[in-house]
């Protein structure tokens, strides 16, 4: 687990420090270090209080986002080329009603109003019920 706590008395304060982080982080991934030891660690410098920052080993740059879970998100998915087809391919071979009984177990009469993170639960709905 990767864990960085960065605290400041303003917001333009925290991001100069995250900025710096990141801007450390990249240099320091072309250094070797070893596994787990920052590279202040490594200098035998520890890293100051007032920063509040610990760093346990090298992290991943990430692009931020709005909302955070435990488990990863599945692959995204593109309702035209992922999601239609499929629904398609339902109202072909077992008429329009059929897809709309499936559709309506997610709450939606349309696919292309279901949120899209459930698209993956759809597309396995579709899939079985052809």
């Amino acid at each position: 687990m990767i864990k960085i706590e960065v605290t400041g008395n303003s917001i333009p304060e925290v991001a100069d420090k995250l900025l710096a982080i990141g801007a450390s982080l990249r240099a320091s991934a072309a250094a070797e270090t070893p596994r787990g030891v920052t590279k202040v660690e490594a200098e035998g410098n520890a890293p100051q209080k007032a920063n509040a920052v610990v760093v346990t080993e090298p992290a991943p740059i990430l692009k931020p986002s709005v909302a955070s879970t435990d488990t990863p998100a599945p692959a995204a998915l593109d309702f035209d080329t992922d999601v239609a087809p499929h629904v398609l391919a339902v109202v072909t071979r077992s008429g329009k009603p059929a897809a709309q009984r499936i559709l309506s177990q997610f709450g939606v009469e349309k696919a292309s109003l279901l949120d899209p993170a459930r698209w993956p639960e759809l597309v396995t709905a579709l899939k079985d019920a052809c």
